[in-house]
Order: C-alpha cells, then structure tokens, then sequence
C-alpha cells in the first residue's frame, strides 16, 4: 500500500494528539509532525482550518484536513487516501 503524505499539527501536551500519534505510530504510518508549542505562528493555520477556532490535532492527509479525528476516522481517511494514490 502507497502511503499518502500525512501531516499532524498538534501539541505533545495535549491528549487527543497523543492518541493520534500513537494511532499512526502503531499501524506505521509516517507522518510530519509539526508542534504548535515549538512553532506557534502555526496557531493561525490550525485555527484557519476550523472557522477560527484552535482546535488540535489538526490532520492534514493530502489534501484532505481531519479536525481531531477518531481512530477509526484516521485509519478510514489514511486507507482511502492510499487507495487515491496511482
């Protein structure tokens, strides 16, 4: 299976993040993780995503954006997005 390019904007501290990473870590899924602590100027791209508000983990999967997803709705949007891919 082609993986698709997935990106996480999110914080360590943050529990949902934890889990997403976590989640993708454990099915081997590489990702960029981009931590809005270590880069806050990301603050507004997060919260551009979602009507103005920041709401983390932020999960961009090619082109698709994922606002704090569960698990199932990750492994469903990385699996779709793999199939997508020639």
């Amino acid at each position: 299976m082609k993986q698709p390019n997935v990106a996480v904007y999110g914080s360590r501290n943050c529990p949902d993040t934890t889990r997403a990473l976590q989640f993708l870590d454990s099915h081997q899924i590489a990702y960029e993780f981009k931590d809005l602590d270590e880069s806050p100027e990301l603050n507004a791209y997060v919260a551009d995503l979602n009507q103005g508000k920041r709401v983390i983990p932020a999960i961009q999967i090619d082109n698709e954006i994922l606002i704090n997803p569960s698990d199932q709705e990750l492994g469903s949007a990385v699996q779709q997005a793999a199939a997508e891919r020639p």
